[in-house]
């Protein structure tokens, strides 16, 4: 591995696991790829490793209590340089006083200054043939998630199969309109930033779009460029190329995992684990002349005999991946059906290891928070370096057993949403009357210059503060006035819950167990209290602001009953069909035989180059959980 991996143990271990002289290479390698944007050097590594590493010492605390050594040991940490990295120690047993533990390196790959930008119109025309797909794509997953299970004849299947078609058609009037507003406004800003003068300052937005944007269209467009950006990791794995005793795992998000995805499918790198999250493999494919044939990485995957073990996480709302993935003949529908509908005939067709997971319950915000979960992404990779799965046929990414946070966890996720209708509720009932008491106070008229009430001077600026009219919902000419009230009054109130009151509260939920005063975790595995009153908390104070205070501006003239009927039945939403599970890698192969996909190395002495077509529908060995599942 070269003299910088023996440097970099420093005196971490020997080869009995003790401290001592150092040791040549890590037990596992775990290599973080970030996605499109420009990151700072270093930047993906903090990002992961700081909270995989707490996930790693709690899990030691739990594999080996009472153990008098220590389970968690940073040996050398290099976290902004030319190739950052950290080394660790982590305990996973003790026989008597001799310590055994695991080295793990961790490191990451970065690609995000090996390539111009492209410029914004190249961007937007890109974003533009994009848009669409996006659309469509995310109309779908929309659709699986309020999935209301098999047909039924009952009164609660016809609600949530209305529920469904309600709220799918909804998200698709509200995000056209949404998503020609986007497109419009960016090519104006586009158009304006030509102009001299104003588009000094316009151009640094242009700039700011272009460089985030402009990778994905970068990776398509530009083969140069994109080979270097797959370089970066191919440099990065092949420092274990031929070390067969360290384990690699790639953890690559978005834009990243289809980086990875072309350098692992194609042979071009090898890997123990490839974890995908958020991925943007199925959306944007491979870029050219990269070598091989294939389009198609599940079918590539399947073919390449290095292989590695591929589990592929996704938030159920998050629009790039949009879902599963499946090989572009069978589609990701029918894996959609047997992730939702367990009890259903065959597995979904050939695909890797998939894991939906509940992040913010938010299209946009879903995509970037992975490295946040800790009960369904972080815990369960710890987990899978620390305690690799004995059952090949499994799930490898494993939550922890009897975790009594997931449920917790996912009911404070969907939480989220129903704190953003409450808010959206509220504003809209609550700003008549709101409207009124601003035009009544005399700091408010002063702040707006108003004249004297009914001399009719007001500024025409602010003379709809001033001039004092009864404002009502059932009047059209007070729409605008209204919707911009509601949407500043629900903004704020989104901000303040969904934000700091829910980050606190939830941060408490993902503890494992109380902080100590020296360390993150307690080393006598003292638990902190039940997860559900970071729930109880969380539901209350949104109940309080969200809608009592509101009510309070516009009593009585308000549908009591009507409100408190549906903030209840909105409430028991967060509390039903949240029992979603993984679904196993299908990876069987019929006797039928499909022509190779060739390969970028020359396969190893001894090593087949055969491989069997793929099944449209393939029975997997494992054991099916037959677990109902849903929103």
């Amino acid at each position: 591995m070269g003299k910088r991996a023996s440097d970099g143990l420093g005196d971490a271990t020997t080869e009995n696991g003790s401290l001592g002289s150092p040791r040549s290479r890590p037990d596992h390698a775990v290599v973080f790829v970030h996605g499109m944007g420009r990151a700072l050097k270093g930047g993906t590594l903090q990002e992961w490793a700081q909270p995989l590493m707490l996930s790693l010492h709690d899990l030691s605390l739990d594999m080996v209590p009472d153990a008098p050594h220590p389970h968690l040991v940073i040996t050398k940490a290099n976290a902004v340089g030319d190739a950052p990295e950290v080394w660790v120690k982590v305990l996973r047993g003790c026989a008597g006083t001799k310590p055994d533990y695991l080295t793990v390196l961790m490191t990451e790959a970065s690609w995000g200054r090996d390539f111009e930008p492209a410029s914004a119109a190249s961007t937007y025309s890109w974003a533009l043939r994009t848009a669409l797909r996006v659309y469509k794509r995310s109309l779908q997953l929309i659709r699986w998630n309020l999935y209301p299970g098999r047909r039924r004849a009952s009164l609660a299947w016809l609600g949530a199969r209305l529920r469904q078609a309600l709220l799918t058609a909804l998200a698709a009037l509200a995000g056209f309109f949404i998503l020609l507003a986007v497109l419009v406004v960016l090519l104006l800003t586009i158009v304006l930033a030509w102009i001299p003068g104003p588009g000094r300052w316009i151009g640094k937005i242009v700039s700011l779009f272009a460089e985030f944007l402009g990778d994905p269209q970068v990776w398509k467009r530009k083969p140069l460029q994109a080979a270097a950006m797959r370089q970066r990791v191919v440099d990065t794995l092949q420092r274990w190329d031929h070390d067969g005793g360290t384990q690699v795992t790639v953890v690559a998000h978005s834009q990243g995992a289809a980086i990875t995805g072309q350098v692992l499918f194609q042979n071009q790198a090898r890997a123990t684990n490839f974890v995908s999250v958020g991925s943007g493999l199925d959306l944007l494919g491979y870029a050219q002349w990269g070598g091989g044939t294939g389009e198609d990485p599940v079918t590539d995957w399947l073919a390449n005999p290095d292989r590695p073990r591929w589990i592929n996480v996704w938030g159920k709302f998050d629009f790039v991946p949009a879902g599963p993935i499946s090989t572009h003949a069978n589609g990701p529908l029918p894996v959609f059906g047997k992730i939702y509908a367990r009890d259903t005939a065959g597995d979904g067709g050939p695909g890797p290891e998939e894991h939906p997971v509940y992040n913010r319950s938010a299209l946009i915000y879903d995509h970037i928070v992975y490295s946040s979960n800790r009960v369904e992404v972080l815990d369960p990779l710890a987990r899978l370096i620390l305690d690799p799965p004995s059952d090949p046929h499994g799930l490898a990414l494993r939550g922890l057993d009897g975790d009594r946070r997931l449920r917790p966890h996912r009911v404070m996720v969907k939480s989220l949403g129903v704190t953003r209708l409450l808010s959206v509720l509220t504003a809209a009932l609550s700003a008549p009357a709101a409207l009124a008491w601003l035009g009544s106070q005399g700091w408010a008229r002063n702040l707006v210059q108003c004249g004297p009430p009914g001399a009719g001077q007001d500024p025409w600026w602010s003379s709809w503060v001033c001039s004092g009219p009864s404002y009502h919902w059932g009047h059209w000419q007070s729409w605008g006035v209204l919707a911009l009230t509601t949407a500043v009054f629900a903004g704020v109130l989104v901000g303040l819950l969904n934000g700091p009151v829910w980050g606190v509260l939830h941060n408490r939920l993902q503890r494992r167990r109380k902080p100590s005063v020296r360390q993150s975790s307690d080393p006598a595995r003292n638990g902190p209290a039940s997860p559900w009153w970071s729930v109880a908390w969380y539901l209350l104070i949104v109940t309080v602001v969200a809608v009592a205070v509101p009510f309070m501006l516009a009593w009585p003239d308000l549908p009591w009953v009507l409100v408190v009927v549906l903030v209840a039945a909105l409430w028991a939403l967060c509390f039903t069909r949240t029992s979603i599970s993984g679904l196993p890698a299908r990876t069987a192969v019929q006797d039928v035989q499909m022509p190779a996909v060739p390969a970028l190395r020359e396969p190893a002495p001894g090593q087949t180059t055969t491989w069997g077509r793929l099944p449209v529908n393939s029975e997997t060995a494992a054991d099916d959980q037959r677990s109902r599942s849903g929103s």
